[in-house]
């Protein structure tokens, strides 16, 4: 193994710096002493699914055109994405290409997986229910059920946060093993894995951790939940540092970072009061039957897995056919909720996309704003969000609303919303009707305390990394920087720069920066992944 990349989903360094100053993670705290560290910037805004998206890739959301969690067509139905609505290349193809081979396990947004020179075993969010989720088969068989990935959030919609942290913690340390047990059986160049427990524990036990919270609750054992989470993960790191080496280059790095979260902004109520919005007062009979089948679903399932019959119900009374219906139903649009669309200028996307889309007439079935109107709406708005303020403080509460058009830059501008919102980092908008426009954060009925910051982690430790800090670094960076690693071309296409001051003095005076073409669009392919175009 020559290089050794490490993620932690939601990886902050406000949580770290102090656990290194009591001498808590020796394994990052080694790595940082022998390396480099600095702040990642993530995207916009800095969720998962692009940020991730553009880690591998090296580009915009832009030119990858991943911009959330699911995405909208023309008749306001939203489904989720996975990898194959991912339009640029990420960094292991052009490198499998190139002879380096490589490793994946539990990266976001890699299902289904595609071919690969190595393993790749599919990261978040990747279905319970399938047997698709790994390459070769051998991987597969390692694993067992992709269930063993993840936790299960059953615990978190029910409030039972003893049970969620316990589960957290058990799905992080059974990662480091179950990776271990992949690398007895599969030699690659390069392995990636994302421990992904860290996101979702901080966004729900942060108030417990964090005694500036504004709604901190002290409990003995939940205010330890974050830092025994980082504990475990530093423990899983020194394992993977014993199997790989010392002369294999690591990089550990997060996708964003995590800090305090109070209140919702209930921005449905905002644009309702300002007429860019309108609710249908009934639903149609098509939509009350699609919410209620999707909840029953989900439901039954949830009632399956509590009385322990799942595994029975997959391998015994579902046959592979109902279980292939279950998963394309699971991922088949659905509508967003009801809306007088004949009269709404714009609708509020997710609370993970904090987007707003404009209803153009040209994107969707019942638009009803015109190319002419548009960018007035667009400035209208803007302006308007801009000057938002908290009812009774008076407090701003937006801090800045970025235009996709000029954010971004690529073939897939034309998918991403109009609009992204960044709010006061103590609030974050949320859909859906409310009594009044600042409620406490809430999500699935329980207190959401963490959420995200624009910065993440880096560091760069190795033969080939010197030592120090850097002042900043962008997500876009990492895949034309591992490239460089790995002395190989990288695509002109990439947006991200190489991080060359990280590197050691002999690397820099002995290895040339080379560039590649060819790796540009990459076409939607609902059946076999993604197609590479013809052009550079």
């Amino acid at each position: 193994m020559d290089t050794l990349i490490i993620g932690i989903d939601g990886g902050e360094w406000d949580v770290i710096d102090p656990m290194l100053e009591s001498q808590e993670l020796p394994n990052l705290s080694s790595l940082i002493q022998s390396g480099y560290r600095a702040p990642l910037s993530s995207t916009v805004p800095p969720v998962s699914p692009p940020a991730w998206t553009s880690i591998q890739t090296g580009t915009n959301p832009g030119k990858h055109g991943i911009y959330d969690f699911s995405t909208f067509d023309r008749d306001y139905r939203r489904r989720s994405i996975n990898a194959s609505d991912r339009r640029a290349t990420p960094f292991w193809q052009v490198l499998n290409d190139m002879g380096v081979s490589t490793g994946l396990f539990k990266v976001p947004f890699t299902y289904p997986p595609g071919d690969i020179d190595g393993f790749m075993v599919s990261g978040f969010p990747t279905p319970n229910n399938i047997s698709d989720f790994a390459i070769p088969e051998g991987a597969a068989n390692i694993v067992g059920s992709p269930e063993r990935l993840f936790e299960d959030s059953s615990y978190q919609r029910n409030g039972d946060y003893d049970a969620f942290m316990s589960d957290l913690l058990d799905v992080a340390d059974r990662q480091t093993s179950i990776l271990l047990n992949l690398l007895d059986e599969y030699d690659t160049d390069l392995v990636m894995t994302v421990f992904d427990s860290a996101d979702r524990m901080q966004h729900f036990f942060w108030k417990y951790f964090d005694e500036a919270h504004p709604r901190y609750e002290p409990d003995e054992a939940l205010s330890d939940a974050i830092p025994e989470l980082y504990r475990v993960i530093d423990d899983g790191i020194g394992k993977l540092l014993n199997r790989a080496g010392p002369e294999t280059n690591v990089i550990v790095l997060s996708d964003h970072g995590f800090g305090p979260l109070a209140y919702d902004i209930h921005i449905d109520e905002w644009l309702q009061a300002n007429e860019y919005f309108s609710p249908q007062s009934t639903r149609s009979p098509r939509e009350v039957i699609s919410m209620a089948s999707s909840r029953m679903v989900g439901l039954s399932w949830e009632l399956i897995k509590s009385l322990g019959l799942d595994d029975l119900v997959k391998e015994i009374i579902l046959p592979e056919t109902v279980l292939s219906a279950g998963k394309s139903l699971k991922n088949a649009p659905q509508n967003r909720k009801s809306a007088d669309w004949k009269n709404t200028k714009a609708f509020f996307t997710t609370l993970s996309g904090q987007s707003i889309y404009i209803n153009l007439i040209d994107r969707f079935s019942d638009g009803i704003v015109s190319d002419e109107e548009y960018q007035q709406v667009v400035d209208d708005l803007r302006s308007e969000l801009l000057e938002l303020r908290h009812p009774e403080t008076g407090e701003k509460l937006i801090r800045a609303v970025y235009d996709s058009r000029r954010e971004f830059d690529g073939w897939a501008v034309e998918d991403a919303p109009d609009l992204i919102v960044e709010s006061d980092p103590l609030y974050t908008l949320k859909d859906g009707h409310s009594d009044s426009l600042i409620q406490p954060s809430k999500q699935y009925k329980q207190e959401r305390s963490g959420d995200h910051r624009t910065d993440g982690i880096l560091i760069a430790s190795g033969p080939a990394f010197g030592e120090g800090k850097l002042a900043d670094a962008h997500i876009m960076d990492i895949a034309p920087t591992l490239h460089y690693l790995h002395d190989c071309p990288i695509p002109k296409v990439m947006d991200g720069d190489v991080l060359s001051s990280v590197f050691a003095d002999e690397i820099i005076h002995s290895r040339e920066m080379q560039f590649t073409g060819g790796y540009g669009e990459m076409e939607r392919n609902s059946r076999n992944g993604l197609r590479r175009k013809n052009k550079s």
